[in-house]
């Protein structure tokens, strides 16, 4: 159709530096839950470090998939590279881990399916953290066919789906879950930032992006306090406060010292490899990496488990999964693809 051709022909938005570091950091704090002793255990400062991770690595993908969506509402387009970029890496290291290592077929299946985070018996320590990826296939599903039936007026359905998932919460005293019904809203928060990233010359919207760099201290410390078990409802607020704290560093100048932090060259290569480095490190957490006294597991097992993790990443990103999407971007842009 000509409509669709002509929106292939628009360039897509720049790419935003600071998410890198962002990016960077979800991974880092994901890697410290699994890996490291980060205290005293009634303390629960690693059940914290991964509600901190996963809340800024799903308020990251709601904004990124939202904004490519709104630039560019092509569903065909928007289906082949998700599907190029997630699918082909679970797939590898899921055969891998689950049918060559551990011959459960039915952990393989959980995975490829995307329904890991409803399939508990499925869950294997190999492969526990891919539940995460049903949240996200969940989200990909529904807004793809918002966009499909509504076009962008189907964003408007994003708010209402992050009420109904708040009522629900609440509703079953829930502070975290694994299930998509519980869990999505922290996707959908990084939606609403995008639209409101999108629409930040709205003259209704420059107060909110004037203001809001003034809020980063308030809203960092509170959003580490919503990831802290004990902290209770405010946990409710854990989408929001790590969507308003993305976005205060969005609204800063670029001379700012967060935003210079957070576009560090070597945050920029951990955020390259971190969806590789989540998917792969979840065995080097486990069995001989886990055996032996606490000098012996956390001075020597689990570092060398951190770098064996860093180095499959590194191959996998650059030498697997590189190819596979660069492909996907030349196939989606052949005007032929537009205008089927």
């Amino acid at each position: 159709m000509p409509s669709q051709q002509l929106q292939s022909q628009i360039p897509e938005e720049p790419h935003l530096q600071e998410l890198d570091g962002f990016r960077a950091f979800s991974i880092l704090a994901v890697l410290a839950c699994h890996m490291l002793p980060l205290g005293p255990a009634p303390w629960q400062l690693n059940v914290t470090a991964g509600y901190m991770g996963m809340s800024v690595f799903f308020a990251l993908s709601g904004f990124l998939i939202s904004r490519f969506l709104w630039d560019r509402p092509d569903v065909k387009v928007f289906l082949i590279r998700r599907t190029a970029r997630i699918m082909p890496l679970v797939l590898l290291v899921s055969f891998i881990y689950t049918v060559l290592l551990q011959h459960r077929l039915d952990s393989f299946a959980a995975a490829n399916l995307y329904v890991l985070n409803y399939w508990h018996s499925a869950i294997i320590p190999y492969i526990s953290p891919l539940w995460s990826l049903g949240v996200e296939m969940h989200f990909y599903l529904g807004i793809a066919l918002a966009v499909l039936f509504f076009g962008r007026r189907g964003f408007v359905l994003v708010p209402v789906a992050a009420a109904v998932v708040m009522a629900l919460r609440v509703e079953h005293n829930v502070f975290g879950a694994i299930g998509t019904h519980f869990r999505i809203d922290e996707i959908l928060s990084g939606s609403m930032l995008a639209l409101a990233f999108i629409h930040r010359r709205n003259r209704y919207l420059t107060r909110f992006w004037t203001v809001l760099p003034a809020l980063f201290w308030p809203l960092v410390l509170l959003w580490l306090l919503s990831c802290w078990p004990p902290s209770g409802a405010l946990g409710y607020m854990r989408p929001y406060l790590a969507a308003g704290m993305i976005g205060s560093v969005l609204a800063m100048r670029k001379g700012s010292w967060q935003a210079g932090l957070l576009s560090h060259r070597i945050l920029a290569y951990i955020a390259t490899i971190s969806f590789a480095l989540y998917v792969w490190h979840s065995p080097f957490r486990h069995d001989w990496f886990a055996s032996g006294g606490e000098w012996d597991i956390y001075l020597v097992k689990r570092p060398l488990g951190i770098l064996a993790a860093f180095a499959l990443a590194h191959l996998s990103t650059f030498y697997f999964e590189r190819p596979i999407t660069q492909w996907a971007k030349r196939y989606t842009s052949r005007p032929r693809l537009a205008t089927a």
